[in-house]
């Protein structure tokens, strides 16, 4: 029997003054922070019932892992909400949930449910959380201790990580991968500092002063925080161990982030909600350019048409898994892209496997374009464009058109450096067949993410189609004609 966890109140008796979390002014040593996970649980056990939901918000780092630890221990479920997702505020979609609200437990008190009960078993849900929203309302899906703890144990063996290793997480629990490095790192008995948010030169210096040897950040965040270490002439050789996920990673800012951790061995992971870790590749293993590399350890993957066939190496379909990772469903909302087949499970993923086993992303089904008949995904156009020196975001879409069905669009997020259709449009036909290329290129200085740092699709595409409608009137200079 294992649980998300199970092992606090161990590594609290052998390490007690030692620190344990940190965040800001906030410090706990590992015997505070398992009192607080302890005198939380007990109040969860007496006021929730076995199996009930929790409500646990991201605002204050420190008490959220409490809480979230407290919760699991408890055999309860932490359902965790970022308040910036949720534009209405949480409490409309924690009634759907049926959520107590933690700052509530211990007021009252539940007959029949008492401190002693069993402890959680590893088949048991534990955590709800949600998508990031980047194409639409957040969906939330639920987790088991089993999917959790498997996950960290492939974690720990793929990245050689271990206890006495400090781990840092550059910003808000808000973003899947930070909550998932920060409760890794704590049930493996690592000291985690949280940055309460995400300042490049402020992280920069914490990284340096805590001793850091683990970094969990996303492409956006180390390519930011090796232009930032550029500019000051810094490098970190104390971190060992880069670990990046969240979007594609564009393979022309490796060589910065390897400048700035010099001596860090950089990993790159691909998962989604729904499968956590399906593949990783590590700097210097050969994996091909444009690859999300091998699966992981006990991961399985195959590649299948529409129909349901096997496709042979090399030929695209959708991305199909099997592992001890997958969720448990969705507890509010739902995808139609996701799938079950037995032990199978499919969020619509696109891509392919070339004869040594390398893992290729074309893209999610959802975004797929045809145009004249063709299927272009829009994450190919994207990936083009997004290895630009004066592209600092780009996001596809296709808009409806009389002649070839749908026409391909960009909206641009440039750099400091003049904005040019032109020049895009050059780029992407030494990439790509012309007619996968954008019809038009719209500069776009005010750039909407969702609260992990992934592009608002819905709302860039809004204001896509409202510099669609507005050119059509006015003439747009910004626009390339088709």
């Amino acid at each position: 029997m294992s649980f998300v966890g199970q092992a606090i109140p161990d590594h609290a008796r052998d390490r007690s003054d030692a620190l344990a979390l940190s965040c800001g002014d906030a410090c706990l040593s590992w015997e505070t922070f398992a009192a607080r996970v302890d005198a939380l649980s007990a109040a969860v056990r007496g006021s929730v019932a076995p199996g009930g939901r929790v409500a646990l918000t991201t605002a204050e780092p420190v008490s959220l892992l409490c809480g979230f630890f407290a919760v699991a221990q408890a055999g309860r479920v932490a359902a965790v909400f970022d308040p910036r997702q949720f534009a209405a505020g949480i409490d409309e979609t924690a009634a759907e949930l049926a959520c107590a609200q933690l700052t509530e437990v211990g007021s009252t008190s539940i007959a029949g449910y008492d401190a002693a009960e069993n402890v959680p078993h590893s088949e048991q849900l534990f955590y709800i959380g949600f998508t990031s929203g980047s194409s639409g309302r957040p969906k939330a899906f639920q987790r088991s201790h089993r999917s959790w703890t498997e996950s960290f144990r492939l974690c720990r063996e793929a990245f050689a990580l271990g206890p006495e290793d400090r781990v840092f997480i550059p910003g808000s629990l808000g973003h899947s991968l930070h909550l998932f490095g920060a409760v890794q790192a704590l049930d493996m008995g690592s000291f985690v500092e949280i940055a309460p948010q995400f300042h490049p030169r402020q992280i920069l210096t914490r990284l340096r002063d805590s001793a850091a040897t683990v970094l969990y950040g996303t492409p956006t965040q180390l390519q930011l925080l090796s232009r930032a270490a550029s500019q000051i002439g810094l490098t970190l050789p104390g971190v060992r161990r880069v670990l990046v996920s969240g979007s594609k990673w564009n393979g022309g800012e490796r060589g910065g982030v390897q400048d700035l951790f010099p001596k860090a061995r950089l990993f790159e992971f691909y998962g989604t909600s729904e499968t956590s870790f399906i593949s990783y590749r590590r700097s210097g293993d050969g994996s091909p350019v444009g690859s999300v590399g091998r699966p992981f350890p006990d991961v399985a993957v195959s590649i299948r048409t529409v129909s349901g066939d096997f496709c042979p190496p090399g030929v695209p379909g959708a991305i199909w898994i099997a592992s001890p990772l997958l969720f448990d469903g969705y507890a509010l909302g739902g995808e139609a892209d996701t799938c079950r087949d037995g032990a199978w499970l499919t969020v619509g993923d696109q891509g392919w496997l070339d004869g040594e086993g390398h893992l290729h992303l074309a893209g999610r089904r959802s975004r797929m374009l045809v145009t004249a008949g063709v299927n272009v995904y829009a994450e190919e156009i994207e990936a083009v464009l997004a290895a630009r020196p004066d592209v600092l975001g780009v996001a596809v879409f296709g808009l409806p058109d009389p002649v070839r069905g749908t026409r391909i669009v960009a909206a641009i997020r440039p750099s400091g450096e003049a904005f040019c259709g032109d020049a895009l449009r050059r780029a992407c036909l030494e990439h790509l067949p012309p007619i996968k290329v954008p019809r038009a290129f719209y500069a776009m200085e005010d750039w909407p993410l969702t609260p992990g740092g992934k592009p608002d699709l819905p709302a860039l595409e809004a204001r896509v189609r409202q510099r669609e409608s507005d050119n059509g009137k006015t003439g747009d200079p910004r626009r390339r004609p088709a």
